[in-house]
């Protein structure tokens, strides 16, 4: 989830205005009337500085009024603590005058449609929480602060973490001479660069792994997120900072003839697992460490060493060519390879029916040449019986090969600015998984889902020469559930097929189900229903449709590995439904185009074969308007 926050001018004594209509120092306006409080209202806590593990009071009477969204601060009380006593001192004061808000955007436009990075317009937005924050690099502020006897500690806090020290400049002596700076007092316990490096990596390995652990929870905790991510980029600088002095200094102080120091090599520290990736995001990392070699031009081993360190998996992945099976380790590669693609369609559950589909019936391979057999059994009774000595056995099917599949490829391209290349790797991690697998589900469940015939491009719809087995039954009651049920089963005991149906529907029908009152004392209705048939939902099916398969009837083909690339100087046409080939002349010029060198941006482009048809006719059932 992306959450946004703004820094607004000063309240007037302890009301405050959260936010108004105003263009912001990023050139972004958020309309007032757009505020969603809800949430915000149940739980109004005011944190310091976006820390939730700092709350320094609530906001109450928080409303938009006059084209503001307005709160008043009531602080906690005096004696709570030192600290909250000498913040409510800087507010009392007058140095404390600013607030942020953090907001999940809902609705936006561009302010600029010419410049789609640019300025946002923001329609609709949810409060998720408001601080009170120092104003940035203003010494006034902070020399007054110095005066009313604030702790270092409070003062950091406030504004910085070179608050309490001195201002760190050398000045002139009276001869007009440079003064010497202060000689440095070496600690006789200090640690060593080496362990430094060490901790260091340590410590980054730690935060890495919780930050996992997070974004994985079903209700993460946004806020801790977004902190955890901004250490784990200031402790990445850290740990290159000690690295690049390290090389400075084994190279500087290494005797005539010898050879210097060999820096630190990243391990990882004893008795820290390493931590399992899946193959979604192995395949995902491997993309944005060669987006990030591109801009940075920088090795791809360079990349993964300060990015993540000691982590064999992405390594072998990201230095791996397309297919991984040209890397040197065959045996590791080919498990690693399965382990990738079954990751990446776990990823897919739960957003696509595909994966599902795919378990539950007949799942293939392409052969080096795209295509795929699928194996069938010719009309006849059962190939078995029960025979007396020396009497043969009952053969009455014989397998023979069917027409073959043939690989049609499916893409997408995610684009993102060289800005966001630059920020933390887990963000734009999730970032781009997310967008893949969002991507992808739509595109294979639409394409799943529909009645178009199959052609060179795209393989057929699963309803294409379907006709519907009837019309949704009227009442949108409980009746009417099972009456729709009835007729959209009815093909398949009708051919002697009833078993492993799944039946496709609309998460909007689930809901509709869920909250049905059944028929009395009978509460539990649609369960026996669910126990007859394997039900999935699709955001992307039909809301007043069901879809019937018998999964061992469905046969599907996948390529060796979905592919990525990474370009930051291809054009491409910004068409979400009919993207058409980039010229200049023709009966149809692609417009809008975008320039990835133009705008300095870069996209990455994932491709992967895939195909589906039905071994049998007659084994796919629908219904349409459905009434409840």
């Amino acid at each position: 989830m992306t959450i946004v926050r703004k820094t607004v001018a000063a309240g007037d004594g302890l009301e405050f205005v959260l936010s108004d209509a105003t263009v912001d120092r990023y050139g972004d306006v958020i309309e007032a009337s757009g505020w969603v409080l809800t949430w915000f209202k149940q739980n109004p806590i005011a944190l310091f500085s976006h820390s939730a593990s700092f709350p320094i009071g609530r906001w109450e009477d928080v409303r938009v009024e006059g084209g503001k969204l307005l709160a008043r601060l009531a602080l906690a009380a005096a004696g709570t603590s030192a600290r909250i006593d000498e913040l409510r001192s800087l507010v009392e004061q007058g140095i404390l005058r600013a607030v942020s808000v953090g907001f999940r955007p809902i609705e936006w436009d561009p302010i600029d449609p010419k410049q789609p990075y640019g300025g946002q317009l923001y329609k609709k937005q949810e409060l998720l929480e408001c601080s009170l924050v120092s104003v940035p690099a203003n010494p006034a502020a902070l020399a007054l602060a110095k005066s009313l006897q604030i702790s270092d500690d409070t003062l950091t806090l406030a504004f910085g973490e070179h608050a309490g020290r001195g201002d760190g400049l050398r000045r002139r002596g009276s001869t007009g001479e440079h003064a010497a700076p202060p000689p440095v007092v070496r600690n006789p316990t200090m640690k060593t660069l080496s362990q430094r490096i060490e901790d260091a990596q340590t410590a980054l390995v730690t935060k890495k792994d919780k930050l996992s652990d997070l974004t994985a929870a079903d209700a993460p905790d946004v806020i801790a997120i977004e902190e955890l991510t901004a250490q784990i980029d200031g402790e990445e600088r850290s740990l290159a900072a000690l690295k690049a002095a390290e090389l400075k200094i084994g190279a500087g102080v290494a005797p005539t003839g010898t050879t210097p120091a060999a820096p630190a090599v990243n391990r990882r520290p004893l008795g820290f697992p390493q931590r399992e990736v899946g193959g979604l995001d192995l395949l995902v990392r491997r993309a944005l460490i060669h987006a990030c070699s591109l801009y940075s031009e920088r090795s791809v081993e360079q990349i993964v060493e300060e990015r993540y360190p000691g982590h064999e998996a992405t390594a072998m992945v990201a230095r791996a060519a397309a297919p991984l099976g040209t890397t040197g380790n065959a045996g590791f590669v080919a498990e690693l390879q399965q382990v990738t693609y079954a990751g990446f369609l776990d990823a897919l559950r739960g957003k696509s029916i595909y994966p599902v589909l795919r378990e539950r019936g007949y799942g293939v391979s392409f052969d080096a040449a795209g295509t795929a057999y699928l194996p069938q059994l010719t009309a006849g009774g059962a190939n078995g019986s029960f025979f007396a000595e020396g009497q043969p056995i009952r053969v009455g099917r014989v397998t023979v090969t069917a027409p073959t599949f043939t690989s049609r490829k499916m893409g997408v391209i995610i684009p993102f600015s060289r800005e966001a290349a630059k920020r933390s790797t887990p963000s734009l991690e999730g970032v781009v998984r997310k967008a893949i697998l969002d991507d992808t589900s739509a595109v294979l469940d639409t394409h799943l889902l529909d009645a178009t015939a199959g052609d060179s491009i795209r393989p057929a719809g699963l309803l294409y020469g379907v006709a519907p087995a009837a019309s949704g039954y009227g009442g949108g009651d409980h009746v009417a559930v099972k009456e729709d049920f009835k007729a959209l089963l009815k093909p398949f005991f009708d051919a002697g097929a009833a078993d492993g149906i799944t039946v496709v529907m609309n998460p909007a029908q689930g809901l509709s189900i869920a909250m049905m009152d059944g028929p009395a004392n009978n509460a539990g209705w649609f369960a026996e229903i669910a126990k007859r048939v394997n039900i999935v939902e699709s955001t992307h099916a039909n809301a007043k449709r069901l879809v019937a398969v018998r999964n061992s009837d469905f046969a599907t083909a996948l390529g060796d590995l979905p592919e990525f690339e990474v370009s930051n100087q291809a054009t491409i046409h910004m068409d979400d439904a009919n993207p058409a080939e980039i010229v200049a002349t023709g009966p149809a010029p692609a417009a809008p185009v975008r320039s990835f060198w133009q705008t300095d941006s870069m996209g990455v482009r994932m491709i992967m074969d895939v195909s589906w048809k039905m071994a049998r006719t007659g084994m796919v059932s629908w219904i349409d308007n459905t009434s409840w």
